[in-house]
């Protein structure tokens, strides 16, 4: 989930599957596509993205 992103676009741009896309101006994570590598969480440096199970 992302929760106060400010769209700036880096976790989309680190993500090697491209499982992050926007919706209505909210960055979305498409779980089919998500291979959990966790790149996109060590990359958002307004630490807006969180892992949960």
């Amino acid at each position: 989930m992302v929760f106060g992103c400010k769209r700036c676009g880096k976790c989309r741009d680190v993500c090697p599957v491209g499982a992050i896309y926007e919706e209505n101006e909210l960055a979305k994570i498409d779980t089919e596509k998500c291979n959990l590598c966790m790149k996109c969480i060590d990359e958002c440096t307004n630490r807006s993205i969180i892992y949960m199970e």
